[in-house]
Formats: C-alpha cells, structure tokens, sequence
C-alpha cells in the first residue's frame, strides 16, 4: 500500500509546474527590488479601475417601433415671467385629436415674483383653481335674488337653453357660445353686482413677474401647449383668444425655463430647455416664442429595479417670431410649446457585469503584471553579464 501511495506521489511531483530553487541560489537585488514595487503598484492602480468598472453598471440601448396606444403623458414645468403679473397668464393644450384645455387650472402653481425676480413671501403657492376660488371681488354684493330671478343675457339668450343668464360667467358663456366677445362689463347689470368689472382682474402690474410650476396631462399625440396672456375660449371647434384688455399693451414675454421634462427622470436624461432664458431688450424682441420639441419615448430598468420607468427624452429647435403689425398683424404673444412623437421606442437597461469576469480581469492583471516584471528584471539582470562575456571574447 505504501509502495503504491509513493508512486502515486512521484507521478504528481512530475506534473509540477512550479518547481522551486533553492534558497541559498537565490539573488535578490536592487533593481529587482524596485521592479518589484513598481509592479505592485501596477497592479493596484489596474485592480482599482477594475472594481471601479465592475461597480459601474453597463448601460444597455436597444430601439424598437413603439406599439403603445392610448397613454396620456405628464408635462412638468417651471417657467418665470419677470415681465407678466400672474393673473394676466394663462395655459391652455391642444392635441391632434381635438382635446382642448383650456385655462388650466389643476396642479398648476402660480407665485408672484418681484422686480428682482424673487418671489414675493406674501403669496403662498396655492394652484390656480384654489387661487381663483379665494379671491372675492372687493365690490361683490351678497343680495340675494329672488327665486324666479332670470337675468338678461343681453343679446345672447338663445344660446342659453333656459335662456337666463343670472350670473356674470353665464353672460360671458353665452357670448363665447355665440362667437362674440364681452368686452363692456360696466353696462351688465351681473358684473355690476358681483363687483366683475372690465379689466379688473386682467390689469397688468409693472414689476411684477410670475412663475409658473406644476404639471398638465395631456394625451400622447402630437399636440402644444402655451402660456399667453388673455382670456381663451373654445367657439364651434376653434380655440380663440380674448385680446381685448391689451388691445395696446406692448405684452413682454421674457421668461426663463427652469424645467421642462416629458415624464419622469432618470440618470443620465437630459432636458435642453433646463436653464434657456429669453430676455427682451427692444420692441424688435416683442413676440411669440416658439420651441418645437421632437419627443422619443423611453424605457428605463436600473440595476437594482424589477420594473421599467416609461417616460420620454426630447431634443428642440427654437424660433422667434416679431409682434409687429406692419407685417402681417399682430401675433399673439407667449411661449408656445409644440412638440411630437417619434415611433421608435428607446429601451435603456442598466445591468450588472459578470462576476466571473471579473474574477478573470483580475487574475489576468496579477499575472501579466508578473510576468512582465519577470521578463525585465531578468533582462536588467543578464544584460550586463552578456554584454561581459561578449568584450572578453572580442578580447581574445
């Protein structure tokens, strides 16, 4: 049994790869020493860019037709108006399908801003639905009406299926239904007594600037969306904005573009428009601004989430159109966001990098690393013993 397990042994000592030396052969030396240190460094510095990129998640693209149908899309933004108090202002979307919104109101923010463009602490971030719900006009009247009350809708009756029009809104409805515009309210006896008079609440206020901030849902079509000031009303299909209280007002528009975004962030997305601001300097910079956005829906898995994020990136190309009535009329004024879709789907998935790899990255860089140092030690250490016997041969 012992003869067998002896040479079994010697057959295995045979496969050795790593024979060793003596330690009364072996040299050690200066120069290896410092190939030595060198090569230890060399291995660190390559080890640490490797965990480095093995903590680093690969990042995958992949582009298909994108199928989906139905989605609505989330619109966030944050614009200042340095230039245009915020009752002025309204938002107002559009689609191809011929959804309309109109003055827009929910989970929309409106702060007033000083001349410094700071906002004012007195104005509490309220949306514009509570905003307009709180303010009472000053002159209002609470005397009740009596219940067979039914007010002249001036002109405008037959549009109203009651044919009553017992507040100021009802009036002003009825003349929108007809196609006509309520520029007088000091003759219409509702506006009277609920203190509505014209320009009341739409005069501008020198100085004072808005910001604008919230999110619109709109459907995922080819639509704009813009904020102007006015009233806006929809007639018969047609979108149609009230002018009248600026009829010679020189409306600036400047704005500044904190945020504008498609849907949800993710790392790495960008948003060009973050940042652009557009200050006018003369009446030649009185105008509507347009940005047209070329939307691309997207996907996003990160490394450590099991479901994907669908929300948009979006690239843009701006133009500036002059407010100038000797060319054609007058535009109307504001920034005015139109934007479409692409068909192709981008799929962006952060995944991990192989262990195992890893594993072979590092054992690759410990032994090329060595071997390579072996080589030039060796060399730095014969050189000068060959160089030596090849002057002694020439000698003799």
């Amino acid at each position: 049994g012992m003869d067998a397990f002896r040479g079994l042994a010697r057959k295995v000592k045979a496969l050795d790869a790593f024979p060793k030396t003596l330690e009364d052969v072996r040299v050690q030396t200066a120069t290896g020493g410092v190939v030595s240190l060198v090569s230890w460094c060399v291995i660190a510095v390559l080890m640490i860019y490797e965990i480095s990129a093995f903590l680093t998640p690969e990042r995958h693209v992949e582009l298909k037709v994108d199928v989906s149908r139905g989605e609505m899309m989330r619109v966030n933004l944050d614009i200042d108006f340095p230039a245009i108090n915020c009752e002025v202002l309204g938002v107002d979307a559009l689609d191809a399908t011929g959804n309309v919104q109109l003055e827009i109101q929910n989970n929309l923010f409106k702060s007033k801003l000083d001349a410094t463009g700071r906002p004012i602490k007195s104005s509490s971030a309220r949306t514009i639905a509570e905003r307009k719900r709180a303010v009472t006009p000053p002159t209002a009247s609470f005397t009740p009406l009596p219940d067979d009350y039914c007010g002249d809708c001036y002109g405008a009756a037959s549009a109203v299926k009651s044919g009553c029009c017992n507040t100021c809104e009802d009036v002003r409805a009825a003349y929108e239904s007809k196609g006509w515009l309520l520029l007088e309210t000091e003759n219409v006896e509702q506006c009277l007594r609920e203190g509505v008079h014209s320009n009341i609440t739409n005069r501008l206020r020198p100085g004072e600037g808005c910001n604008i901030k919230g999110f619109i849902e709109v459907s995922k079509v080819q639509g704009n969306f813009h904020i102007s000031p006015g009233h806006t009303f929809d007639y018969h299909g047609r979108h149609l904005h009230d002018m009248s209280a600026f009829a010679d007002a020189k409306l600036d528009v400047s704005h500044t573009i904190h945020h504008l975004s498609f849907g949800d962030s993710f790392p790495g997305v960008t948003h060009p428009l973050d940042g652009v601001t557009k200050r006018a300097s003369g009446e030649a910079d009185l105008g509507m601004y347009e940005y047209f956005v070329k939307i691309v829906p997207t996907t996003f898995k990160g490394r450590f989430s099991s479901k994907r994020l669908k929300t948009n990136q979006y690239s843009v190309t701006e133009f500036f159109r002059t407010s100038d009535p000797s060319k054609g009329g007058r535009l109307l004024p504001g920034v005015f966001i139109v934007y479409d879709l692409s068909p192709i789907l981008v799929e962006v998935e952060e995944r991990r990098r192989s262990f195992f790899h890893f594993l072979v990255q590092l054992c690759a860089i410990i032994g090329g690393v060595y071997s390579v140092s072996g080589m030039v030690d060796s060399s730095i250490y014969h050189l000068p013993r060959i160089l030596k016997k090849r002057r002694l041969g020439k000698v003799l």
